[in-house]
């Protein structure tokens, strides 16, 4: 099933058209960006509604690259890595002293002062218009058209990489003493300071893995539509990422991907429809939390193991029938 499943996604950009492969790539993006904010929610059990600024600054920092400097694919790639890295540590060593509330409201303070400090800087940041014809990058250059990123099968294929690299991050993450470690911290982090553990210290290494995700994720998106505008620094983009994490599942590992999905899709084709497709939204969040408050993805996992216990408890009477 696993390989079957994998063969299609390949071949998704090759019976894809336009929009439709741009769509696909978009929901690639989002998945890590909203995989980015599970390190924070799902691991350490912070809830950040500032994480689309490092979306942003990965956005605006690949604009001014790109126009400006090189477009080199991978240049651009380390530079949203080390940049979200180090905004990253700076702010979570800042923001971390704080807890709980505190660390909400001062979240969503920092993001709204950068989202204020764009729209000040009309000659250098566009302002509120953004800024526009972002060219796409290039492995290198005089690459073969065949690798270009102006081809949207191209562009599906660096994205999916990157997808893949972070999950195969994630795993081995979770699978590691420091995965244990921010587990025990989300469970506890009073008691894991009792057992001798610096909390602060492993929340600002999980802060700082988040930012650099999301600085790249937000560095190919604008690559991507060839535009970037201030509301992606907006409170409302790290609260829509929340709603991702919550509706797939914040305790499983492709939750965020199937939250980003959910999403994408209903504003998408929702939005074509009517208006009033956040209302639909709205039902469908309201919905999970009251019949999924784990999210959909442990629902699905947890139906799915009781299935197999009855099969296996119907296999094991009909076997004591027949002896």
């Amino acid at each position: 099933m696993f390989y079957i499943f994998a063969l299609l996604v390949l071949a998704l950009p090759h019976v894809t058209r336009g929009t439709q492969t741009e769509f696909a790539i978009e929901l690639i993006l989002t998945g890590i960006f909203a995989l980015s904010l599970n390190i924070l929610i799902g691991r350490l059990g912070l809830i950040s509604f500032g994480h689309g600024m490092f979306f942003g600054v990965g956005a605006y920092l690949a604009a001014f690259q790109l126009r400006y400097m090189t477009d080199n694919l991978f240049l651009l790639l380390i530079v949203a890595v080390l940049v979200g890295a180090l905004i990253a540590l700076l702010v979570g060593a800042l923001v971390l002293r704080l807890g709980g509330v505190g660390f909400v409201m001062i979240t969503i303070a920092m993001c709204q002062l950068v989202y204020v400090l764009i729209l000040s800087t009309q000659t250098l940041s566009g302002g509120i218009n953004g800024l526009t014809s972002i060219p796409r990058p290039t492995f290198w250059k005089d690459a073969p058209s065949l690798l270009s990123l102006d081809t949207g099968a191209t562009f599906f294929y660096v994205a999916l990489a990157c997808l893949v690299s972070f999950i195969w991050l994630l795993k081995r993450l979770d699978a590691s003493e420091m995965g244990a470690v921010f587990e025990g911290i989300r469970q506890n982090p009073a008691r894991m300071l009792a057992l001798g553990y610096p909390v602060r210290a492993f929340q600002l290494a999980g802060f700082v893995m988040a930012g650099s995700a999301a600085a790249v994720a937000g560095a190919l998106h604008a690559s991507l539509f060839g535009f970037v505008d201030p509301t992606v620094f907006f409170w409302t983009t790290s609260g829509e990422v929340i709603l991702m994490v919550i509706l797939g599942g914040a305790t499983a590992l492709y939750g965020p991907l199937v939250g980003a999905a959910i999403f994408l899709s209903l504003f998408h084709y929702l939005s074509g429809l009517t208006d009033h497709w956040r209302l639909v939204l709205g039902l469908v969040f309201v919905g999970v939390v009251l019949y999924a408050p784990r999210g959909l993805v442990p629902l699905l996992a947890d139906s799915r193991t009781r299935w197999l216990e009855r099969r296996a408890s119907v296999s094991k009477i009909q076997s004591g029938v027949k002896s």
